[in-house]
């Protein structure tokens, strides 16, 4: 079977081509808008990921600061008067924490130390993306307030 020949180009087989300049640019414009389709939906799940992380973590503090009362016989870790620091401090020294928690930016711990609860809540000022805590996509007031229910 003989080989079709470009006469114009010897050696060149006839209709093969590169992609052109505008197949190269529509392809380009199509894989940026579905970048900009997904994009925010990651950084979606990031922030409800997030919120997730620092709820998870104040139930692992709170449930350590109860076992430390009891082995302690009611006292409140930190002393009367102490710091949300210094609770967990004594948690970590003690071995109820194994490691320093982590506070992801904008979260603030609200230690009540005359009852040994321990709160937290977020802090726009400290980081202007809230997190997506209530679940509806967006990070805002009501996510702040779902927070301080924790």
């Amino acid at each position: 079977m003989m080989k079709s020949m470009n006469y114009e180009n010897p050696g060149k087989r006839c209709g093969s081509r590169g992609f052109t300049l505008i197949e190269i640019l529509i392809v380009v414009v199509i894989l940026g808008i579905l970048a900009a389709i997904i994009i925010p939906q990651f950084a979606s799940a990031q922030s409800a990921a997030r919120a997730t992380a620092m709820r998870s973590q104040l139930g692992t503090v709170r449930s350590q600061i109860a076992a430390w009362q009891v082995q302690n016989g009611g006292q409140i870790p930190g002393g009367p008067g102490g710091t949300a620091d210094e609770a967990i401090d004594t948690l970590i020294a003690d071995g109820y924490l194994t490691r320093t928690v982590f506070v992801s930016p904008g979260f603030v711990w609200i230690w009540d130390s005359s009852r040994a609860e321990l709160e937290i809540e977020y802090d726009p000022s400290i980081d202007p993306s809230i997190p997506d805590a209530d679940g509806d996509g967006d990070g805002d007031a009501d996510d702040v307030a779902v927070i301080r229910t924790w």
